[in-house]
């Protein structure tokens, strides 16, 4: 700093000011700059102990392999594209990409995208899934604000629970009546899960409708259409707008150097199946920086055991200066490096060894048909360089796999015991009816893990 004829000349800042004033901002700037670094650190600390705790509960029920995890070299403007398997996904690779970027990650330059409703009051109820009394608890509660501070970004999307958009109909028209704005079919859904009356629900203001009694019925995912087609323009523009100003923010953040972790398929796969990826994620891309990166994560679950759940994370090679592509391009080499690099597991081989003979009308069969057909394909994936459990690739292991399997699918009813160490399969037809956002890993999850086994094999 140079005092010179009057005035203060801070070196580095190019700051010319009259001496008083010029002081009292340089006291400023400097109280700024702590103050920033002390959030930097407390944030910091935050992440740390958050994903600390993701880390530990984690490892309570599942074991964690990761191959690849050097495809993440650090750098800024990086998408960090995940499948989108559970809503775990996130929880399982936070602390991974945190603790390996060190002091930057948890700092603050990695970013995550998380669903819109998960800055909304009654996220916490909502992710409970049932209406028990600690989700009663937690209704009221937002966490909206502490996940932008540590570095969430909501992404919403025009499918949202019909709570939310009830609400948002009450902030741009108010308490009105249900009737002049919400769909007769929605009305009658509702009124059907409710046990209530068609016409009383027409009568009721909407503040009604958010009554704790009508919580699970008011968790089904709709779109626009559960409003009136004559009154809902204005909301859906309203939603829209703040969807297209979420994405810019997302834009933006590249733009200043940082890194995301995100779903390009912008929901949970339904079937098992990978999702076309979502426009939002198109969208980024092509007004990101050119530079940007995007390093594919492909999620494989071995679920279907009796024993511990194993969850492999393949990350795949880094796809440099992803705007230059199409948006058909991209996705093909997005897909493409997901289902090269994921494993191949019990769970996926073991279904389709059951779904295959049910087809072929073979429905007997013993331990030793199913441990030698899984082994034998895993071989025979591993010799052409894919990625497979490597406790399937010796028979000792891969019996101990095929028997938590067994144990799981009977205690599901999908098979039954018919002599020792043989069972027949008691599965008729196998059918996935999955609405917006529903996921069906655990009511159909042979079919699901026969999709997953089917997506692997149409890749080479």
């Amino acid at each position: 700093m140079i005092f010179d004829e009057g005035w203060v000349i801070i070196k580095g800042r190019g700051i010319s000011l009259v001496t008083p004033e010029g002081l009292a901002l340089f006291r400023h700037r400097k109280q700024v700059c702590g103050m920033r670094f002390v959030q930097t650190v407390f944030v910091a600390i935050c992440r740390f102990i958050i994903a600390g705790i993701f880390w530990f509960s984690l490892r309570l029920s599942n074991s964690l392999t990761f191959h690849g995890a050097e495809q993440d070299t650090g750098e800024p403007r990086t998408y960090l594209a995940m499948t989108h398997k559970r809503d775990i996904d996130p929880l399982i690779l936070v602390p991974a990409l945190l603790f390996r970027r060190g002091w930057r990650g948890l700092a603050g330059d990695v970013r995550f995208a998380l669903r819109g409703d998960g800055f909304t009051r009654g996220f916490l109820a909502r992710i409970l899934r049932r209406p028990n009394r600690l989700a009663w608890l937690l209704r009221s509660l937002s966490i909206g604000s502490i996940l932008r501070w540590l570095g969430a970004y909501p992404t919403e999307g025009l499918l949202r629970p019909a709570e939310e958009w009830i609400r948002e109909i009450m902030r741009v028209d108010g308490n009105v009546q249900a009737e002049t704005i919400l769909s007769p079919a929605f009305i009658q859904t509702f009124a059907c899960q409710t046990r209530l009356s068609v016409e009383a629900v027409r009568a009721w203001p909407l503040e009604r409708l958010l009554r704790w009694s009508n919580y699970t019925a008011l968790q089904k995912l709709y779109g626009p259409e559960m409003l009136l087609s004559t009154k809902r323009r204005h909301i859906e523009k309203r939603v829209v707008a703040r969807i297209h100003a979420q994405l810019d923010e997302i834009v933006a953040s590249f733009w200043q150097g940082a890194a995301l972790l995100g779903s390009p398929e912008g929901k949970l796969s339904p079937d098992g199946r990978i999702s076309p990826l979502h426009a939002g994620f198109q969208r980024i891309v092509r007004a990101a920086p050119p530079d940007l990166q995007i390093v594919p994560i492909a999620l494989s679950y071995d679920f279907m055991t009796s024993k511990r759940r194993h969850v492999f994370v393949d990350f795949g090679p880094v796809l440099e200066y992803a705007p230059k592509f199409s948006q058909a391009e991209l996705a093909v080499r997005v897909r493409r490096s997901w289902l090269l690099h994921a494993h191949f597991t019990c769970t996926q081989l073991a279904s389709g060894f059951l779904v295959e003979r049910h087809a072929a009308s073979c429905l007997e069969f013993s331990l030793s048909d199913l441990v030698h057909a899984v082994h034998q394909q895993a071989q025979a994936q591993a010799s052409a360089g894919r990625a497979v459990d490597p406790r399937l690739l010796r028979v000792a292991s891969a019996t101990k796999r095929a028997r938590g399997y067994l144990a799981y699918v009977e205690r599901r009813g999908l098979i039954q015991p018919c002599a020792p160490a043989r069972w027949r399969i008691a599965f008729a037809e196998l059918t996935i009816n999955s609405g917006p956002y529903e996921v069906a890993y655990n009511d159909v999850p042979l079919l699901y893990a026969y999709n997953e086994l089917q997506d692997l094999l149409s890749v080479s």
